[in-house]
């Protein structure tokens, strides 16, 4: 792996690429010396899906790890019944679209050709579940830590398991996650409110590190910088 002056990490963009776009802006994010890590849930919920895979895309190609998250495993099975079965409607689409927050996004690509959708449907197919770079494990959900980060399945890690945030990771490892609003997360300072959401540290076990600050439910996007620690909110 090549050599990296420092590790940023973020995650759930949520659609939000101008927000995505001025926080690596703030973080000063150099492709030739950091290692931009991407932890998931690209799409859904905010109003700019499209252009955020395209600066993912764009991002990939330049050095980033960008990982598969459940909203990403959304709108994969949702690509795949409208490319085979050539449709915009079925039980999986309307849940996608009336209640996992779907809805903006296929709005975006409801009238996209089919040769668009195959190459949305070959990029999010191609996106790693999780990453590790010496001590840190990133991934968009945790894991099922009783078993080893690389026997975990798809699903142990874009859905968190209800155990995870309480017990410890894996030995001498740290891991880095989305997919909970960090205000949500047990030991949460409450005094930091929506508006001004925090990066969340595991105090017990000294091995996690939430990065969901809830931007597109009010909240902020953010990202750290490792080893050093340093956080940035958009």
């Amino acid at each position: 792996m090549r050599t990296v002056d420092r590790i940023l990490a973020t995650s759930d963009v949520h659609g939000e690429n101008k927000k995505l776009l001025k926080l690596l802006e703030k973080t000063a994010y150099e492709p030739d010396k950091d290692l931009l890590v991407v932890c998931g849930d690209l799409v859904d919920r905010g109003e700019e899906n499209l252009a955020t895979l395209t600066t993912c895309i764009d991002l990939r190609k330049k050095g980033a790890i960008i990982l598969k998250g459940n909203h990403e495993q959304f709108l994969e099975a949702c690509l795949k019944e409208m490319i085979i079965n050539d449709t915009t409607s079925s039980e999986n689409i309307n849940l996608w679209v009336g209640h996992n927050g779907g809805a903006s996004t296929y709005d975006e690509i409801k009238n996209l050709s089919q040769k668009k959708l195959i190459n949305i449907l070959n990029y999010v197919r191609s996106l790693p579940t999780y990453f590790t770079s010496g001590k840190y494990i990133f991934s968009h959900a945790g894991a099922n830590t009783r078993i080893p980060i690389e026997k975990n399945s798809e699903d142990d890690l874009v859905w968190m398991e209800d155990r995870f945030p309480y017990c410890p990771a894996y030995k001498n490892k740290i891991m880095v996650f989305g997919h909970v609003p960090t205000w949500l997360l047990y030991s949460y300072d409450k005094k930091f409110k929506k508006k001004n959401a925090k990066i969340w540290y595991d105090k017990d076990w000294n091995d996690k590190i939430g990065i969901d600050c809830g931007g597109v439910f009010g909240g902020r996007l953010a990202a750290i910088e490792l080893p050093s620690y340093r956080e940035f909110y958009e």
